[in-house]
């Protein structure tokens, strides 16, 4: 019923862009063209290498992260099968992936055995790490519950440079509120340590950076709770929260990466933009990644102007840098739970950074080189670890 319902809304919301979609790709062309004058008159190879070169980005790491990921769809095909079989359905539909597919699990934490939860999760980084969180907690440099005319969502600010960041909550008692709060933190100590070791001009860090240290406590807190938590409905949970994340951060943008370099390149090759041409180029990228050809999920046409919903096209070639934090912030915290010698005192270094280098050298320092594939690769191990425990939970209870 729930998932008929889904359906149902999917179609609504679907239809009503599809009959703005030649409005929508006007203005989606225009932009496209903006970037292309720029790049054409500055002097650059490509849209993509003027957006890129600010931050002395190597195309090949956007380049590689979208080989790095259609190469390894199957890793992901194989997460929407373990969906289908979690949800009992016999075809896979677009609208299924956001259905939950563990029944009756509502893991509730208070603010408090949130905190505790947290400052334990991430111990592994040190007493000083510790402290400064729990100065967070006490100091109150956090907004924690919902309250009237409130801004949604969550966020850290660490543009007060001589104070503290600050962030902000809208605290509800969910674990993902829990996730939330450890991701903000990330950000919190990326700013504390960056405002506190370097001058004004270069304490800020750059986007392409910005969400490792996020990520990367969000990793500590599921080590922490998969290795304390034993019963297989909850873990099932866990699991699948964290399969569902790497969806959405890893494959997800990575797809939307690829559909904004294709649509720049068929422009810079004089190709126009149209709707219809925008839906058919992201109908073609969708069901790749989908594995709508081979059955793995379908892919109903409509879904597919899903495009013209986007924000972050207007932000040329922005989304790549969540995927390529969520691989780098992987691989270093595999190195700080697997216990390698100084990959602790290289991450706070990292922290402590700022903007005083740019993002791939920092990266390099910190022990992870984003111009190679180690980051996606242990990426997809821990992925495929998770499956491989869902799948024998699953085969234990004959499910």
């Amino acid at each position: 019923q729930r998932q008929m319902c889904i359906r149902d809304s999917f179609n609504a919301f679907w239809s009503t862009f599809e009959k703005f979609k030649a409005t929508f790709g006007t203005q989606l062309y225009s932009n496209v063209k903006k970037n292309m004058f720029y790049a054409r008159t500055r002097g650059y190879e490509s849209a993509l290498h003027s957006a890129l070169d600010k931050n002395n980005i190597p195309t090949e790491v956007y380049t590689a992260l979208i080989e790095n990921v259609t190469g390894n769809l199957d890793s992901f095909h194989r997460y929407l099968r373990l969906k289908t079989r979690m949800l009992g359905v016999e075809q896979l539909k677009y609208s299924d992936v956001y259905a939950p597919v563990v029944k009756d699990i509502d893991l509730k934490y208070t603010y408090e055995e949130a905190k505790e939860l947290v400052l334990d999760a991430v111990k592994p980084l040190g007493a000083d790490y510790c402290q400064v969180i729990a100065r967070a907690f006490d100091d109150r440099w956090i907004d924690v519950y919902p309250s009237p005319c409130k801004r949604a969502g969550a966020y850290s600010n660490g543009s007060a440079y001589d104070v503290h960041p600050y962030i902000l909550l809208n605290y509800t008692d969910q674990y993902q509120d829990v996730s939330t709060l450890a991701h903000e933190l990330g950000h919190t100590m990326q700013s504390y340590y960056s405002n506190k070791t370097q001058p004004y001009p270069t304490a800020d860090y750059s986007i392409f950076v910005a969400e490792v240290a996020s990520t990367f406590n969000e990793a500590l807190l599921i080590h922490k709770m998969l290795r304390e938590i034993k019963d297989d409905d909850t873990r099932l949970s866990l699991l699948m929260n964290y399969l569902d994340g790497l969806k959405g951060t890893v494959f997800r943008q990575t797809q939307f990466a690829e559909f904004e370099l294709r649509m720049h390149e068929k422009a810079e090759r004089g190709e126009p933009l149209t709707g219809d041409a925008l839906t058919e180029l992201y109908g073609e990228i969708l069901k790749k990644y989908y594995g709508h050809d081979k059955g793995v999920c379908h892919i109903d046409d409509l879904y597919t102007v899903e495009w013209a919903y986007i924000p972050h096209f207007y932000y040329d070639f922005y989304v790549y840098q969540y995927a390529t934090s969520f691989t780098a912030s992987t691989a270093l915290a595999e190195k700080v739970l697997g216990k390698e010698q100084g990959a602790v005192d290289k991450y706070i270094e990292f922290l402590s950074a700022g903007g005083s280098d740019y993002p791939i050298d920092l990266l390099k320092k910190a022990g992870v080189d984003m111009t190679t594939a180690e980051p996606f690769d242990k990426t997809m191990a821990a992925m495929n670890r998770t499956m491989d425990e869902i799948e024998a939970i699953l085969s234990k209870r004959g499910g």
